[in-house]
């Protein structure tokens, strides 16, 4: 488990338990998956979730150019 996410030595998740997802990334105190959409409406948009180490969740996305919510 030492290839683990962590932070003072608490780990997040195995590598076994990450294995098999795309788009992930690690960093020192989170991970962070790439996901996306498909609307017939507004086209493909692009997203990024991040889970730290103390439980808080980030997300941003990319819906349409110019969008000033995410």
């Amino acid at each position: 488990m030492e290839s683990g996410v962590a932070r003072d030595g608490a780990f997040m998740f195995s590598d076994e338990e990450l294995d098999g997802i795309s788009g992930l990334r690690r960093a020192g105190d989170y991970i962070e998956v790439t996901c996306g959409c498909t609307s017939h409406r507004y086209g493909d948009a692009v997203g990024r979730l991040r889970v730290f180490v103390g439980g808080d969740l980030e997300i941003s996305c990319e819906c349409t150019p110019g969008c000033q919510e995410g």
